[in-house]
């Protein structure tokens, strides 16, 4: 399978996971494998897209432009070592809302299918939450779950409901097995 495009989870892949929700840019604390694995992404070609729930923003807890100068400050860490994100996207809904962005729905990732010729085939994503596992599942794309953040829960989680993962300790394990996968 050839690998064109990596879709991220922020909280718990990017960054450390809050027990509530990453209000503060000052809160933001990027995993130390990140910096080095957005640029082996980047390095091989593949296209970097972010897909985050961000419900603190409709229950009010922080505005949009809080929650876009947290990703600005997530992004440049991840960057730091001369890698590359391509775009990011955020569903600012409540899960009470019903909305198709908010993961497991897949409306973020038509988005970005739609603006950056994405070939979802030729995709994977990688996430710490059920949500994530059930949103690659309908996409039917790989879904690489992380062992931080929220990754422990979900996987008990995916295992009680029959739904595939291929487990990795953080993101930096999970672009080892992209480029493997991409040069086999």
């Amino acid at each position: 399978m050839k690998i064109t495009t990596v879709f991220l989870d922020r909280d718990g892949v990017l960054n450390v996971n809050k027990s509530d929700y990453l209000l503060h840019e000052e809160d933001v604390s990027i995993h130390e494998d990140v910096p080095a694995a957005i640029k082996r992404l980047t390095k091989a070609g593949i296209q970097i897209i972010i897909v985050s729930n961000q419900a603190g923003i409709g229950k009010e807890l922080i505005t949009r432009r809080t929650a876009e100068a947290i990703f600005d400050k997530v992004i440049c860490g991840s960057e730091a070592n001369g890698g590359h994100i391509d775009d990011y996207y955020y569903c600012p809904h409540t899960p009470d809302e019903g909305c198709n962005c908010r993961k497991p729905g897949i409306g973020m990732f038509v988005r970005a299918k739609l603006e950056h010729d994405i070939i979802m085939e030729e995709s994977v994503f990688v996430g710490d939450g059920f949500g994530d596992a059930q949103a690659a599942k309908h996409l039917k794309i790989p879904f690489y779950l992380v062992d931080q953040g929220w990754g422990p829960v979900t996987k008990v989680k995916c295992d009680a409901g029959n739904i595939p993962y291929i487990p990795v300790k953080n993101l930096g394990n999970a672009v080892k097995d992209i480029i493997k996968r991409n040069k086999g």
